[in-house]
């Protein structure tokens, strides 16, 4: 049982900001499709516009995350607020697709130097063995500005236009950093003898294993997010209530128990069970159809995505020296954007070619074959420390 001191007033202040920030950032996901249409460029420049923030993300990641561990997680962070603020300002001018793609980059980069800066401070404020709990609370925030967004954006474009949605999406960005506490009483204090040259960090088997282990579980969902519903309708589906809330519900309460389930289990062993949970899910999806398939697919995508993040993040928690955790946070956190890459984009040719059902195949196969390597192999490397020699 957590005890008050884990509910401190700057770690509801930085859980309440991390809401507000990813709030802020997928209000734009479901309009700038259409406002990009609406400005008169064709599927193909709206995918390269929209497709610039998640590159501007990868590639700034691991230098916010290095700044992070060089300058503190303050200092990274407003400047990621800033740049993210005024990136988003910038939509209302970028009617061309050099300017859009040129916003969106940009805040792709200001969310790099957000993501690092606070990821770390959470696991920095508690005692080790609470970094599991801390994590998890911290991205369940993100989960609920995430849905808030989306339930949301669609009615702020249609009652105020792009301007409406550009003017909400700038303050609640500019709220997560007055959220965010300026002092904050951290647990663990990072030495600067610490510090390791920037390879060792990543290629330290908690940092690395993790990393392609997130990409595995972001690959899964990337695909079943994009092609689940298009799969459904193409067998003449066309409620998908059921997957959403079952999805919602399971994810949620997923986080909730992440805390115990570590320690019963411990966070290695449980990562197994996640990738052959998502596994196996991915091959239900391609080879039944129906409301109770679309239901038990959105737990299983649930429970995995639910889980994967915070014990993965607890993983590296407990085998990276705090001097390092913002570098290794920053290349764990590509993952990300690789994973849903691959899954939205990659899996896109595969369903071109051989469709939908082959997109399912290919990512539940290859998820269980990793799982059974992660199991057999990897699992048993992750405790091996970073080596500074």
């Amino acid at each position: 049982m957590l005890d008050r001191s884990f509910y401190s007033r700057p770690f509801l202040g930085l859980v309440a900001a991390n809401g507000f920030f990813w709030m802020s950032v997928n209000f734009f996901l479901p309009v700038l499709p259409i406002y990009y249409h609406s400005l008169g460029m064709d599927d193909h420049q709206i995918g390269l516009a929209i497709g610039a923030f998640s590159l501007g993300s990868m590639l700034f990641r691991l230098f916010s995350g290095r700044a992070v561990d060089r300058y503190g997680g303050l200092p990274v962070l407003t400047a990621g607020v800033i740049l993210s603020v005024l990136a988003i300002g910038s939509y209302h001018l970028a009617v061309t697709l050099a300017a859009a793609t040129v916003a969106r980059f940009l805040h792709g980069v200001g969310i790099s130097g957000y993501s690092a800066s606070a990821l770390t401070t959470v696991t920095m404020m508690h005692e080790e063995h609470r970094a599991t709990e801390a994590v998890a609370l911290y991205t369940l925030s993100t989960m609920i500005g995430m849905g808030i967004a989306a339930s949301s954006a669609t009615w702020l474009f249609t009652t105020g236009g792009m301007p409406l949605v550009i003017g909400v999406g700038a303050f609640t960005t500019a709220l997560s950093l007055v959220l965010f506490p300026r002092r904050v009483k951290l647990k663990i204090t990072a030495a600067a003898s610490q510090s390791l040259p920037l390879r060792k960090v990543v290629a330290a088997p908690a940092v690395l294993i993790s990393t392609i282990s997130l990409a595995a579980v972001n690959m899964c969902y990337g695909s079943i997010m994009t092609f689940l519903p298009l799969f459904m309708l193409s067998r003449g589906i066309t409620e998908f209530n059921s997957y959403y809330v079952a999805y919602s519900v399971a994810v949620v309460l997923s986080r909730m128990w992440i805390g115990r389930l570590c320690v019963v289990m411990r966070p290695d062993r449980l990562v197994f069970y996640v990738l052959a949970v998502l596994g196996l899910t991915m091959l239900t999806a391609g080879n039944f159809s129906g409301s109770w398939v679309a239901a038990l697919c959105g737990a299983g995508i649930g429970v995995g995505y639910g889980l994967a993040f915070p014990a993965m993040a607890t993983i590296i928690t407990a085998n990276v020296q705090p001097a390092n955790r913002g570098t290794a946070f920053g290349f764990f956190t590509m993952a990300v954007d690789i994973g849903f890459g691959v899954g939205a984009i990659g899996m896109g040719a595969v369903a071109a070619a051989w469709g939908y059902q082959a997109v399912f195949a290919a990512a539940g196969i290859y998820t269980l074959a990793y799982a059974a390597l992660y199991q057999l192999w990897l699992r048993g490397k992750l405790t091996a420390p970073a080596s500074s020699g």
